[in-house]
């Protein structure tokens, strides 16, 4: 998983190109889809009807990876609309 211009600060403060999104907190709904496989038209709806956990960041719309990894560490196996929908 790839998205150009993304970048990141290595150990010794270097900019570097990030290659890796799974431990990051907050991610494109780009991202997201490209890790599960989806389109964006499908993340972007599961966005709107509030089925995975996001926050605005300025004008954009991220998904909440944290909220979402730390759910399912707590046992959430289903998703269903309305469930992030107050955030």
């Amino acid at each position: 998983m790839q998205q150009s211009g993304v970048l990141g600060l290595s150990i010794q403060g270097d900019a570097e190109q990030v290659r890796d999104f799974r431990s990051a907190p907050l991610v494109t709904q780009t991202v997201f889809a490209d890790m599960l496989g989806l389109s964006h038209d499908v993340i972007r709806g599961w966005i709107e009807s509030g089925v995975v956990p996001s926050v605005k960041i300025g004008r954009r719309r991220v998904v909440n990876l944290h909220q979402f990894r730390k759910d399912m560490d707590q046992g959430k196996t289903i998703f269903c609309a309305g469930d992030y929908s107050e955030e």
